[in-house]
């Protein structure tokens, strides 16, 4: 429209390790701005997964893992989507995750076994998509364990999804704080209105 002053709120880049962010930088300065003064970890689940260590009100490091999509493609195209349910089972998934965080090497291997104990044992298709969650996930906090080992974490995501990061999470130990995606992308907005306009929004 004529006459309307519209900004583009830049991404952020990280050249070593090579990564980047679009959109979920908005979301971070949202949780910065309700929660001043927090030091720690943001993780943001989703079908990127961010892991963000922030410090005096900046990002420091981040680092994506693209478990969500995983998630999605051996769901469902791959010869795994023969064994899988629609339900969950949290037994199944605390096992998978224990057994990632143990072994992450052991992951592809963990996969085909969803498949053959289908086959061979009958393995609940609710069950094996429950594990096939955890050994993904596990797999993930294995990889970014210096992220969260010893830190607070806070968890910007669909609520069903940070459920099962805070329940992995929980299961080292590593209290977690949770946050809706609206609230916080909202907050961020309005602090870079503020930033920006030196006004509130």
């Amino acid at each position: 429209m004529p006459g309307m002053d519209v900004r583009i709120l830049p991404g952020v880049k990280q050249d070593h390790p090579a990564d980047v962010m679009r959109g979920e930088e908005t979301q971070i300065a949202g949780y910065l701005a309700t929660h001043p003064g927090f030091d720690g970890v943001i993780c943001l689940p989703g079908t990127h997964t961010k892991w963000v260590h922030v410090s005096a009100g900046e990002i420091v490091s981040f680092r994506t893992a693209m478990t969500g999509e995983m998630f999605a493609l051996l769901s469902t195209q791959s010869v795994l989507r023969h064994s899988m349910g629609a339900g969950w089972d949290a037994d199944s998934f605390a096992a998978g995750i224990d057994q990632a965080i143990s072994k992450p090497e052991g992951l592809a291997a963990a996969l085909f076994s969803l498949r053959a104990e289908g086959l061979l044992a009958g393995l609940n298709p609710d069950a094996a998509r429950a594990r096939l969650s955890g050994l993904l996930i596990g797999a993930e906090l294995a990889a970014m364990r210096p992220y969260w080992l010893g830190q607070q974490v806070a968890l910007i995501g669909a609520e069903s999804l940070s459920r099962a990061y805070a329940e992995a999470l929980a299961l080292q130990s590593v209290p977690c704080h949770s946050a809706g995606v609206e609230d916080m992308t909202l907050a961020g907005l309005t602090a870079a209105w503020s930033q920006i306009y030196g006004e509130a929004a």
